[in-house]
């Protein structure tokens, strides 16, 4: 649950730490004070988008810091899944300068918007005036249905998601053996033409490498021919040649080994005189079969035009050919085997329809015995709410399967006894919505994620003894889970356990917001004011807010 919220520099808040408690919260204060800007704050702590205009005038940035403790398991293993460090409590800080660019930590840890909002899921639920509007979404409709079934659907839609998944494969699979008999018979006719192209050339690996040197080496025989011999001429064939001076030299030297020093230079004098000898005789088998060879040199230029046209169709390099050759191939021979492969597929296809099939009609019947609960459920809360004579439904209708199975889930309303039920949207009113969504509240109570259940003047519009319905529908949510709550309603104020004042004042011809606990006696004198409508409160007032507390 939400324990403290920290706000500096967030709108008319300059400084502010707010301390809530267990059960139900409530925020009171004349209009405009800013108990929406202490829900907006919470709200930009968990993950929801960053508007720059909550930065208060005058400064760079602001910061909110969420304080969470009594963690749910779930919330713990979201965030050890995040490799953020977690006990029972978690602080979350969110700051964002006045360009409007935000920062999220928590723990300490940098964390994405995206992993703030799953996070959020886990910790708390907004429902404010227009919040209800999403019951007007079909699509949401469903997830309503299966919140209310819980666990007992959730290994179906495991077991149907997988069994989609493979189905799915196994279609891939299919496309990919070439579809129809025609397409196959093209593919194959491809792939043997590309395998013949690419197998007649008889391609080795490093092939290129190796022609193109020989290329610019035969183009160069006549040069490599003359320098060569010069070379060789000077090293061996000329009177004074490097050979002849080298063994004169370890001649000289041939008598003096017993001198350390002489006989070590005797000793890489010979080794020179052989190395060049070497030389030598590797320069002559060069200079002997070196000569200009049209013939080959045009050999290989066609070699070398033919590898180049082929790795333009095939890859780069004769290595990727040949990889694409190997590739080619295998394709080939999944082709050869493609009808036994298919009629294999083909079956494994109906037998996953046949199981898919099955599951969304095992998914369906659950969900047709629930929605019959559910209706009676919500319609009972709608009559303790004064919503007597009114009547809802679940409707289905059969649409083509997916992850969520083959129901199309839709919510009908009749808000007078008689009519026929219609779509939400064509026949609840605003007032009407709020009370549905409570009503939905209070039946999914045991199937809720979240810890802490905000309300922003979710009472609007709604009066007299109607209100104190609401109330005591908000008091018994409080019961299992901490309740926040904005209200200009008395009787709702007065189930509350923790008192919160948010006022505004003029401090150096500047105003700011500031937020307070009370205690019981302020919070009855609070709630008296709210009676009366005025900031002078009567003592008729103040007995009946006593009433109301009792």
């Amino acid at each position: 649950m939400l324990s403290a919220l920290s706000l500096n520099n967030v709108a008319l808040i300059k400084k502010q730490t707010i301390e809530f408690g267990k059960g139900f919260n409530c925020l009171l204060g004349q209009s405009g004070a800013g108990k929406s800007i202490i829900i907006s704050a919470l709200n930009f702590s968990l993950g929801a988008k960053a508007d720059k205009n909550l930065v208060r005038s005058g400064e760079n940035q602001l910061r909110v810091d969420a304080v969470f403790d009594d963690l749910s398991q779930e919330a713990i293993d979201y965030l050890k899944d995040q490799e953020i460090d977690v006990e029972n409590e978690i602080i979350i800080t969110r700051t964002m300068t006045s360009e409007g660019k935000s920062s999220i930590k928590v723990n300490g840890f940098p964390v994405t918007v995206k992993c703030l909002q799953g996070l959020s899921e886990l910790l708390a639920d907004f429902c404010g005036q227009h919040d209800s509007i999403g019951l007007l979404n079909v699509n949401n409709h469903i997830f309503l249905l299966d919140r209310f079934i819980g666990k007992e659907i959730d290994q179906i839609k495991l077991e149907l998601s997988e069994k989609i998944d493979q189905l799915k494969e196994c279609e891939s699979k299919i496309k990919k053996l070439g579809g129809s008999e025609i397409e196959r018979a093209r593919t194959k006719e491809l792939l043997n033409y590309q395998v013949q192209e690419i197998e007649s050339a008889n391609l080795v690996a490093g092939e290129m490498e190796t022609l193109k040197e020989r290329f610019d080496f035969i183009s160069s025989a006549e040069n490599i021919f003359d320098k060569v011999g010069e070379s060789v001429s000077k090293l061996e064939e000329q009177r004074e040649s490097v050979t002849t001076l080298l063994y004169d030299a370890k001649s000289a030297l041939s008598g003096l080994s017993n001198f350390k020093d002489i006989e070590e230079c005797h000793s890489r004098i010979e080794n020179c005189y052989y190395e060049v000898k070497d030389i030598v005789e590797t320069l002559m088998t060069i200079k002997n079969s070196t000569e200009f060879d049209p013939i080959e040199l045009e050999r290989i230029d066609s070699r070398l035009d033919m590898i180049k046209k082929l790795s333009k169709k095939y890859g780069k390099t004769v290595e990727d050919i040949l990889v694409y050759l190997a590739k080619c191939k295998k394709e080939l021979e999944e082709l050869e085997d493609s009808e036994f492969m298919l009629n294999k597929l083909q079956n494994e296809k109906s037998s996953l329809e046949k199981k898919v099939d099955q599951i969304c009609q095992d998914l369906s019947t659950i969900r047709k015995n629930y929605a019959s609960k559910l209706e009676v459920q919500i319609m009972k809360q709608l009559e303790d709410l004064e919503m007597k004579g009114t009547y809802f439904k679940v409707d289905f209708e059969q649409i083509d399967f997916s992850k969520k199975g083959f129901d199309g889930v839709k919510f009908m309303f009749s808000a007078n006894k008689g009519q026929e039920a219609k779509d939400l949207n064509k026949t609840a009113s605003g007032g009407e919505l709020s009370r549905l969504m409570l009503a939905f509240k209070n039946v999914l109570l045991d199937k809720e994620k979240v810890q802490t259940v905000v309300f922003d003047e979710i009472d609007s519009g709604i009066s007299g003894h109607t209100a104190g319905k609401l109330a005591e529908k908000i008091a018994n949510i409080s019961k299992y889970v901490q309740v926040i709550c904005i209200t200009h309603t008395p009787v709702v104020a007065s189930k509350a356990n923790t008192f919160l004042l948010v006022e505004k004042h003029v401090i150096d011809e500047t105003t700011v917001s500031e937020v307070k606990n009370l205690d019981k006696d302020e919070a009855v004198t609070e709630v008296a004011r709210l009676i009366d409508g005025g900031k002078e409160v009567s003592n008729t007032a103040i007995e009946h807010a006593k009433k109301l507390f009792e």
